[in-house]
């Protein structure tokens, strides 16, 4: 184990004099295009799914209401 503050993956980049200049300003692009697709991606599977049960939910259903008359149970205490 690693024991630095930062996580990281197994993957290693390297830090040498030899490593171009280029190299982390475009390690860094990379990882916020993958990051802002991903979630990109994931807030179009959440708004898909939103989209999908909003048809299923009756129209006149106000949150907080119900269109059952019994009491709610008591609890003993």
């Amino acid at each position: 184990m690693g024991g630095g503050f930062w996580p990281t993956l197994p993957l290693k980049m390297p830090y040498s004099e030899g490593v171009p200049h280029w190299w982390d300003p475009a390690w860094w692009i990379f990882q916020i295009i993958v990051m802002s697709i991903l979630l990109l991606t994931l807030r179009r599977v959440a708004m898909s799914i939103d989209r999908d049960e909003k048809p299923s939910q009756s129209a006149s259903r106000r949150p907080g209401t119900s269109t059952n008359t019994q009491k709610p149970p008591s609890i003993p205490g």
